[in-house]
């Protein structure tokens, strides 16, 4: 018998609970509902990927649509500090696996590194707390979404997986985990269409650490911030044209017009060159649209893993021809990044830092009311 099957076999009693729970809590929840109130908790004010309630001492967390073109797909979970109550989730959770670096950053946050057993791609991580653990031993590499290290991530016996999906077909991988009795919690914080509502992601996780009153202070704090920000700019009168992105592979992806990046960008009083497009995910341009409908930019931002205006012009030497570029107002997002250069905090700590972000962008576009050029995670390329 090899370590999987003994592992596989020690947690097969515990599989049928945690199979119910991952798939249909609701029944469970309805039991309750007959015998108590549920009370539902309205201090969500910006996301939309996640909804709470309450019965007795159970939280519910209702995940909605959780990867792209999603509907009609919803996870819920039970949570409870009570060691009496079944089919619950126990917090504070103790040891968690994480696969994606956002994960990281809403735990960090919380003064939860420590938890962090596992992690995806870790040389993509700049949390200098978390790449100790990984040099350590104490927080362990198991691979990457395409192939996972289940007998390693099984050995961790982590209390919950912090997960997110793209398309649907991750929900066969993900269900393989709760068949072994590991709760899979989906995260999809990225789909969310501004910066505030990406941040309060942080009181989702800091359900599962049982700080919920941290996170609501923690939240208080930057959005008062990133709102006295938005009031700085909010009656400027010109704001600049402003194109993102670089080509990858002759297709030019820029975030959609109801996206977080286009949100950051008018409410850092600039206007963004795609603000009329109505989606959210990134849009696959051509070169050729992309070089026509910037011909008036006036500022460039997120120009991939450039770090000069040489290695962009080296891409295509069009590049050189566009108007920021021959004007030198070209900024990329690659200030803050790992020892290897593969990680980039801008993705990382940037999720629950959007105020930092937002003066970055209000520097960039207009320096007459954030004259600052300490920047946090853009940097002006010569």
């Amino acid at each position: 018998m090899t370590r999987l099957q003994k592992i596989l076999n020690y947690r097969f009693l515990r599989s049928i609970v945690w199979v119910l729970l991952f798939v249909a809590c609701k029944p469970t929840l309805k039991n309750r509902e007959s015998e108590t109130r549920i009370f539902a908790d309205d201090s969500i004010s910006y996301a939309r990927g996640f909804k709470l309630s309450s019965a007795d001492e159970r939280i519910r967390i209702e995940v909605t649509n959780p990867w792209q073109q999603a509907k009609n797909i919803h996870f819920e979970y039970l949570l409870s500090a009570s060691d009496s109550l079944l089919n619950c989730i126990p917090i504070p959770v103790q040891r968690v696996v994480c696969f994606s670096t956002t994960h990281l950053a809403f735990i960090h946050l919380l003064g939860g590194d420590s938890s962090v057993a596992g992690v995806t791609n870790p040389k993509s991580i700049t949390n200098p707390a978390i790449v100790r653990q990984i040099e350590n031993g104490i927080t362990l590499d198991i691979g990457n979404e395409q192939a996972l290290n289940y007998e390693l991530i099984l050995s961790l016996k982590p209390d919950v997986i912090f997960a997110y999906g793209v398309g649907a077909e991750v929900q066969g991988t993900y269900q393989k985990f709760a068949e072994w009795g590991i709760p899979v919690i989906m995260v999809s914080e990225y789909l969310e269409e501004s910066p505030l509502a990406k941040a309060e992601w942080l009181k989702f996780f800091a359900l599962f650490y049982n700080k919920k009153t941290m996170a609501d202070t923690l939240f208080t704090t930057l959005e008062l911030q990133y709102n006295e920000l938005v009031s700085k700019v909010s009656k400027v009168e010109k704001k600049p044209l402003v194109m993102t992105g670089m080509p990858w592979k002759d297709v030019w992806y820029v975030p959609g017009g109801n996206s977080f990046m286009a949100q950051f960008i008018s409410d850092a009083g600039g206007n963004y060159l795609w603000k009329n497009d109505t989606s959210r995910e990134s849009l696959p341009l051509s070169m050729e649209r992309v070089f026509f409908e910037s011909k008036k930019a006036e500022i460039w931002i997120h120009t991939g893993m450039a770090n000069s205006l040489d290695e962009i012009k080296q891409t295509d030497p069009r590049m050189g021809q566009l108007k920021p570029f021959i004007d030198g107002n070209v900024y990329n997002n690659n200030n803050r990044t790992s020892a290897n250069s593969q990680g980039n905090d801008f993705w990382e700590s940037g999720v629950v830092n959007p105020q930092l972000i937002l003066s970055d962008l209000i520097h960039i576009f207009h320096p007459e009311i954030i004259a600052d050029t300490n920047t946090n995670f853009y940097k002006k390329l010569y």
